[in-house]
């Protein structure tokens, strides 16, 4: 049986985005912290987690010296009190209210391990994280504002949600938490919906509107030209030159396309956002 869109998703950030021991630490303090119920000073003993996600999990564990066993979908941990992860959960909680951004993409990672979901973006667009507790809802919330995700917040019979439906924070996410396989399935997915959805929008829409956007994305296109050729294009920061050369040398691709080849990739939003910095550039140098 295939495994779906989201268990990919949680296979191959365990493979791939944990390679140093702090991405290591940082991730598995998540993932602790997020099943973690009632007085956070006491770790969580047992972690819901995957069956075909099991081994890279107990693999990590095993990697910082802390035995745990897997049966019938749980991790059950040995005491990890006095290990260097404990310590690491206290580090992330102490300043959970002020995250950095690479704390923040590490900890989302370990907490969707065990308490998040994607859904099929076939279907719909959709990040949820369930977990029992309210405080780990806190921890969760607040790494999403770090990264300025966007979400909503919801407590339901027995547990708390946490979740957003945004498609360009959905593929942000994916971005963020060292997914990007799934990240350009989800952009080809929904550049596909999109072709769909403006072919239906230019049939009902008048030409007066079509043109206007054609003009518009002209004008911009002008002034990023304009920038790269004026001899100030030094002037913008790395992101932004990165952003107009990628732009210059693809004339054809989408948003979401151009987002895909930053470094790290980027969703349609925050193409979209450097692009439009580049064009206020060029405008103060007329």
């Amino acid at each position: 049986m295939e495994d779906s869109f989201s268990v990919r998703v949680k296979i191959e950030t365990a493979t791939n985005a944990v390679k140093k021991p702090v991405q290591r630490q940082t991730a598995l303090s998540g993932l602790v912290l997020s099943g973690t119920r009632g007085d956070m000073s006491v770790p969580a003993k047992e972690l819901k987690i995957p069956g075909r996600l099991s081994d890279l999990i107990v693999h990590l564990f095993e990697a910082e010296g802390i035995d745990c066993s897997y049966s019938k979908g749980k991790i059950t941990l040995g005491d990890i009190t006095s290990s260097a992860l404990w310590a690491r959960c206290k580090e992330l909680l102490s300043g959970i209210d002020s995250l950095s951004v690479e704390d923040a993409r590490r900890l989302l990672r370990g907490a969707f391990w065990s308490s998040g979901y994607c859904s099929d973006p076939v279907k719909s667009y959709r990040i949820e994280f369930i977990v029992q507790d309210k405080k780990a809802s806190d921890i969760i919330s607040s790494a999403l504002n770090s990264l300025s995700i966007r979400h909503i917040r919801a407590e339901r019979k027995d547990s708390f949600a946490v979740y957003f439906k945004n498609g360009d924070d959905v593929s942000d996410f994916l971005s963020y938490i060292g997914s990007p396989s799934a990240m350009m399935e989800f952009e080809n997915i929904r550049a596909g919906k999109d072709v769909n959805s403006k072919v239906t929008r230019a049939v009902n829409c008048d030409e007066g509107n079509t043109k206007r956007q054609a003009e518009a994305a002209a004008a911009r296109n002008e002034l990023i030209a304009k920038v790269m050729t004026s001899g100030k294009a030094n002037k913008l920061a790395p992101e932004l030159r990165e952003a107009a050369r990628a732009h210059m040398e693809n004339p054809g691709a989408s948003l979401a396309e151009l987002g895909a080849m930053m470094d790290p990739p980027i969703g349609k939003s925050g193409m979209r956002h450097r692009l439009d910095k580049i064009a206020e550039f060029a405008k103060s140098l007329q």
